[in-house]
């Protein structure tokens, strides 16, 4: 009887040194992982911002913000256009003052929230009414595609793309573009929708 007591009373001992030495083993291997992981995201210096913007679903949603600046540039540019008199007399300050939520430019657009404008000159539509002249909108997402969109009075809309930019200024188009591809060297151009990339 002693032998079993004995036994008894030194095992739950022996269970709380287990139970101590393993909490103890996670906890340091926590504060490892956590030190190494600290430690990558620190010293990354810039390719830390690249391998963010690089990552899986980061390009996709930056892309829709971009289109979705454009979509929203666009229909400011309607409301602009009909009040004005046609597409080619707006200005970037007007789009700005009417829709502040898009910054509109000039210039050339490095990221999803920057619109450039570029207009094309022309005669007010035909009998249905078109404003005259045109517009044409870009953005480059984070992955170096440059989103357009080109509207000129009864022309209608073209969805445009070109791929591998550092930025994307809007060209001047006083026509309807042509269809084709999209590619690193030209400007993939379609009506209904954005091409794909």
């Amino acid at each position: 009887m002693l032998h079993g007591e004995r036994i008894g009373q030194e095992h739950p001992g022996s269970d709380d040194g287990f139970s101590m030495v393993a909490t103890v083993l996670s906890l340091g291997a926590t504060a490892l992982l956590v030190a190494l992981l600290l430690g990558s995201t620190l010293h990354s210096g810039s390719t830390s911002s690249s391998r963010v913007a690089n990552a899986p679903g980061v390009a996709e949603a930056d892309s829709v913000q971009a289109k979705q600046a454009l979509s929203t540039g666009l229909t400011a540019a309607d409301a602009a256009a009909i009040q004005s008199g046609g597409y080619g007399s707006l200005t970037p300050g007007e789009l700005s003052a009417s829709e502040p939520s898009v910054t509109f430019v000039a210039g050339p657009s490095s990221n999803a929230s920057t619109v450039s404008v570029a207009l094309g000159q022309g005669q007010p539509g035909p009998s249905t009414g078109g404003p005259g002249g045109s517009i044409t909108l870009a953005a480059r997402s984070s992955n170096g595609i440059c989103w357009l969109i080109w509207k000129g009075g009864v022309a209608g809309t073209w969805y445009g793309a070109q791929t591998g930019l550092s930025s994307c200024t809007a060209p001047a188009l006083t026509t309807a573009p042509s269809p084709g591809p999209v590619s690193s060297a030209t400007i993939g151009w379609q009506q209904g929708g954005f091409p794909e990339p």
